[in-house]
């Protein structure tokens, strides 16, 4: 069984640092305040979807921004209020390639469902509802009326996995999510016992949001959809842009400037077919009233295709971004003409801070967001989005979104002026140069320089484009530290000359491993060439991460030092009183005074800029401001 690349933070440690940031009040979770979402009383945003109150229509697409606790966290602050949770099959030992996101300004992947083991995934989705829960009650910062969102399913790839026991187990512990709520409330201390006390709500899903894989057959998939309805859930399925038709795809590509991207006609023939697709609506929209549920599809999956612009080599991998939001809101505006009644459709293609009212406005909501969060503000994007929405209503002199839809539609009736914006939406867009090649061609700029442990130019690009908030600052002492090389058998020592340690600036970049799956989102828009999550200094939290990778070099935090892994090799630098520390190797020790050394025991080399950089990265590491998403100091092993 391989060893995963994430490790799930401890309940406590998410709660703990919850309750730091908020005492701090300037951010949380390393998203600063000013990204926060606060209602508008004066605009009403919210809409009931699948018989639940979102207090926005905007949310997180299931991917890489819904897949840990601390995910789903941070979406809601943002204003998400519907989380398409990362898709769950019953294999759960995939190898995901490396890196397997990038998004300079299309967006391309090569990953699909989730990285955790199935029971991993149930967890972290309900640490993420009981965080929310506690941010939203009388503990939490007091901006929010309630919850008000919705946790949704997402269930792939075929009936047999889908029906499993072990995705059935899964499916239950989210229904009723008891047991796992009391057993996390037990695991908090009594220094945070006000947060165990929060009232939380034990069914965390009654939705679910179907994939599949490419090539299933129609039967299969309107039989996944009818088993999910059985089990009495709230069903959509998510449509592929292959529905489109080939020909139509590719020509819409082509008028774009989007010539490179390259199609295999066999690939949209063995899809879903238009045809087989509306007879599954109007079944399963049958079956789903007789039971008295709902049923929905979504527009749209991503596109697989090929890309000579990734890192990904020759395989297949998936489109998303300006392209494929055109190719989607055709598909949104064909279907809603096929359909006599009203159907709902969620939406998910290329929807960014510019696009989402009009996208909500069009009647396709919620519009769930992906490629937008990669960029820039990252999560800060969906933000945006929402403020967006309620200026366009403040514009449009309007309180809610009924009546932006039918302002922007022309019609009284909200629903035929949802139709019709969206249509004219959709004739609109291909003409429209955002979405061209031209327009979405540059990418990130790059200075030509590489990154290097320390001293990098510290702007912070990686920080808010990693989904999982694994990349962090520190502070070091600005300063030049004379340095040497030291070589010793027993007693005896020899000291030579060596380059002096040279800190340039204070700020300094840090990477979590647990918390870094490797995607290269970061590497995309930093400046500098070699990668934040694979140049800068890695902070390993656990023990068990450490030994699930002995091929990763970092820094393991000890209750009486620091651990230092590079190349294989591992250092340990001990602190003592007035100014000794003691350092560890392989062979032998050396003790120090004030950086000095002072005494040898068996026999080693070390570079003395080494002993002085664990000394300054263990003073930050433990500075107040500087936790980061460490726990409680565990013993030494």
């Amino acid at each position: 069984m391989p060893a995963p690349d994430l490790h799930p933070f401890p309940f406590t440690t998410l709660v703990s640092r919850l309750d730091r940031d908020l005492a701090g009040g300037a951010e949380l979770y390393g998203v600063s305040r000013r990204d926060w979402w606060e209602p508008d009383p004066a605009r009403d945003t919210s809409l009931i979807h699948l018989g639940k109150l979102l207090a926005t229509p905007s949310g997180p697409a299931s991917g890489p921004h819904t897949q840990l606790a601390q995910n789903l966290v941070l979406s809601w602050i943002t204003g998400g209020r519907f989380m398409e949770l990362k898709t769950v099959q019953v294999n759960d030992e995939l190898v995901i390639p490396r890196p397997c996101i990038h998004a300079p300004h299309l967006g391309y992947n090569v990953e699909w469902s989730q990285e955790l083991r199935v029971n991993e995934s149930a967890l972290e989705y309900v640490k993420g509802w009981m965080l929310v829960h506690m941010l939203a009650s009388e503990h939490g910062p007091g901006l929010w009326p309630g919850v008000e969102a919705s946790w949704d399913l997402s269930l792939g790839y075929d009936l047999a996995g889908i029906r499993s026991d072990k995705v059935g187990a899964y499916i239950a512990s989210l229904r009723d999510a008891s047991e796992l709520i009391a057993a996390l409330r037990a695991q908090l201390p009594e220094r945070l016992r006000r947060w165990a006390d929060v009232p939380v709500p034990t069914q965390v899903c009654d939705s679910v949001t179907l994939s599949t894989f490419h090539g299933c057959p129609a039967s299969e998939i309107e039989a996944i959809a009818a088993w999910t309805l059985e089990q009495g859930l709230h069903t959509v399925v998510k449509l592929n842009p292959t529905l489109m038709g080939h020909d139509r795809c590719r020509d819409l590509l082509d008028s774009m400037g989007y010539d490179f991207i390259e199609l295999k006609r066999d690939a949209f023939e063995a899809d879903l077919q238009w045809p087989d697709m509306l007879g599954i609506v109007s079944r399963m929209t049958a079956l789903a009233a007789d039971r008295g549920l709902q049923f929905g599809v979504k527009l749209s999956n991503t596109l697989v295709h090929h890309s000579p612009e990734t890192p990904f080599g020759d395989g297949e991998m998936y489109l998303s971004g300006p392209p494929l939001h055109v190719i989607a809101l055709q598909l949104a505006a064909d279907l809603r003409d096929a359909l006599p009644g009203p159907l709902p459709i969620t939406f998910s293609a290329g929807v960014d801070a510019k696009n989402f009212a009009t996208v909500v406005a069009s009647g396709l909501a919620p519009a769930t967001v992906c490629t937008d969060l990669l960029k820039g503000r990252g999560y800060g994007n969906q933000t945006r989005s929402v403020r967006n929405l309620a200026q366009a209503m403040t514009e449009a002199g309007v309180a809610d979104l009924a009546g932006l839809r039918r302002h922007l539609g022309g019609h009284d009736d909200p629903e035929r002026a949802a139709r019709a914006l969206l249509r004219a939406t959709a004739t609109r867009l291909p003409d429209d140069p955002r979405y061209h090649r031209a327009a979405n061609s540059k990418p990130p700029r790059k200075i030509g320089s590489e990154l290097e442990l320390l001293d990098c130019l510290s702007c912070d690009k990686c920080l808010p484009v990693c989904p999982n908030a694994a990349n962090f600052t520190v502070a070091l002492p600005v300063g030049e530290h004379p340095a040497g090389r030291l070589e010793w058998v027993g007693p005896a020592l020899a000291r030579t000359d060596g380059q002096p340690l040279v800190i340039g600036k204070k700020h300094q970049i840090g990477n979590v491993i647990e918390a870094c799956n490797l995607c290269g989102s970061c590497d995309v828009w930093c400046p500098e060439d070699g990668g934040p999550y694979i140049a800068k200094p890695h902070l390993f939290v656990t023990e068990q991460a450490w030994v699930d990778h002995p091929d990763r070099d970092g820094f393991k935090l000890l209750s009486d030092g620091l651990r230092w892994r590079r190349g294989g090799a591992e250092i340990t630098w001990r602190p003592g009183p007035d100014g000794h520390a003691r350092v560890e190797l392989q062979g032998g020790a050396v003790q120090l005074l004030n950086d000095q050394p002072i005494g040898t025991e068996g026999q080693g080399a070390l570079d003395l800029r080494d002993a002085i950089t664990m000394r300054l990265f263990h003073a930050a590491f433990l500075h107040a401001g500087e936790l980061v998403w460490l726990p409680p100091l565990e013993p030494t092993p």
